[in-house]
């Protein structure tokens, strides 16, 4: 099997386009998309997204983010708000982007979630850092409210490599969950799934590690992203 992994940001955004549209096309309102990257921002990575999303769009972010996206961005046709502008939003929008969603209260998010399914538009979330192993940031918040609101989120693409071992978390909509293990210069697919797998099935990979290897890796980081 060729390995599907991006080999640059660059062709990481092309695959999270692509995905984005095929889960629209299947009729998903409620998405997400999640690329771990420690020298990119979440306002980076929406950026491209932004463009196979139903218009009139409306970005929102975590408080000061949308003055940098401005920034960042420079002229565009879409409407930037920080988080705490919420009495600008309106209704005019047909798709709802939230910037570095994660940042945001998850009880502040499932309300624009619902304004978003009454009117039957599309609401999108974007982080650029996973929480952890295969948890999607979904806002702050009560662990079981997060938990059961992650249960109603369309993961349109994830992508993240795991610190502690060799292994890379990866989903692009329609195709199940993948695990892909580096053995020396290749990675190698080791398991599939039409859910994301549990703690307790990752933590599996982690055993399989001896504590030297443990340490090292701990240092270096995700090996993965040595170029982003």
């Amino acid at each position: 099997m060729i390995c599907p992994l991006p080999e640059t940001f660059e062709q990481a955004l092309l695959q999270a386009q692509r995905s984005v549209r095929n889960a629209l096309e299947a009729g998903r309102t409620r998405l997400q998309v999640e690329i771990q990257t420690g020298r990119k921002s979440a306002t980076a990575i929406t950026r491209p997204l932004l463009d196979v999303l139903p218009q009139p769009l409306l970005a929102v972010s975590g408080t000061g983010i949308a003055d940098y996206a401005y920034t960042l961005w420079g002229e565009t046709p879409y409407k930037l708000l920080n988080i705490s502008e919420r009495e600008f939003i309106g209704n005019s929008w047909r798709s709802l982007v939230l910037m570095d969603a994660s940042s945001i209260d998850v009880d502040e998010v499932q309300i624009y979630a619902e304004r978003a399914r009454v009117g039957d538009k599309v609401l999108m979330m974007v982080n650029n850092w996973p929480e952890g192993p295969g948890l999607t940031g979904v806002g702050r918040g009560k662990e079981s409210t997060r938990n059961a609101f992650r249960g109603s989120v369309e993961v349109a693409y994830f992508l993240q490599a795991f610190r502690y071992r060799p292994v890379v978390l990866f989903r692009r909509f329609p195709e199940p969950w993948q695990l892909w293990e580096r053995k020396e210069d290749r990675f190698i697919l080791v398991r599939e799934s039409q859910a994301i797998f549990t703690p307790r099935e990752l933590a599996a990979f982690n055993e399989r590690m001896g504590p030297l290897q443990a340490v090292e890796r701990f240092f270096k980081g995700p090996s993965f992203f040595d170029n982003w």
